[in-house]
């Protein structure tokens, strides 16, 4: 049979993959068939892993009173503590959510469930983690499917976050409320003696239209300037001029 340029790139990039999972040491990501595409079948917990926290989050479908009315639909991520410190996990009074705290040098397992009614899968902005757990678009599960994340928290203090990361989907779904802080402490930031507790506000701005029915309104045409909220497929347009890690 010919092989087709499609095809030829198509598999090529499932061996690179291989290549790249196995230089990170990850055993936990099988890939079976399905893996031409470089997509992994699943991605079970690893017996050699032990972590200091492990919890579940499930992307769904649900509703938050934002404005006076009309609930407003939403996705969201819903939260549960397996293992571990229960405090590291705070659910948010709203669509937004939730709030990981971990330690630098922590390990973490994180089961995350699809039960949206499209793919997706968890990108973890600024950490530094193996590439075959940062949520590449093409690991993205479909409805009803899950991932296993396990990585070690190598970050120094500071505020991260995380989103969906799905090819073609990351915008509307983070637009939609799936975002949620990831934040590091650790013992540099400890001997700093900055505010904490209640004093430690975790702030978050948005920027969203709505309908007359109260519910979201995405278009590309509402973020023209910078190509959509994602930027012409980066995360250009949502970030704006931001730097930082």
């Amino acid at each position: 049979h010919s092989l087709t340029r499609r095809t030829f790139l198509r598999l090529g990039g499932a061996s690179t993959a291989a290549l790249l999972l196995a230089g990170c040491g990850v055993e936990s990501l099988n890939l079976s068939s399905d893996s031409a595409a470089g997509v992994p079948a699943q991605s079970p917990e690893s017996d050699v892993f032990a972590p200091d926290l492990e919890l579940a989050l499930t992307a769904q479908q649900g509703s938050a009173a934002i404005l006076p009315g009309a609930a407003t639909q939403v996705y969201h991520y819903a939260s549960e503590v397996l293992q571990g410190d229960a405090g590291s996990v705070e659910a948010l009074n709203g669509y937004l959510g939730p709030i990981i705290r971990v330690k630098r040098g922590q390990k973490v397992r994180i089961h995350f469930h699809n039960q949206l009614e499209q793919e997706s899968i968890i990108h973890w902005h600024g950490l530094v983690i193996p590439e075959a757990m940062d949520g590449h678009p093409r690991f993205a599960i479909a409805p009803g499917e899950s991932f296993v994340y396990e990585f070690e928290v190598e970050n120094r203090a500071g505020t991260y976050w995380f989103h969906p990361h799905p090819h073609g989907l990351t915008g509307p779904q983070v637009y939609n409320g799936l975002a949620g802080l990831f934040i590091v402490s650790d013992e540099e930031e400890a001997a700093l003696d900055l505010p904490s507790d209640e004093h430690d506000i975790a702030l978050v701005i948005q920027d969203r239209l709505f309908d007359n029915d109260n519910q979201f309104v995405y278009t590309a045409a509402n973020n023209t300037a910078s190509g959509g909220m994602m930027g012409h497929g980066n995360m250009g347009g949502m970030m704006g001029g931001m730097t930082g890690d």
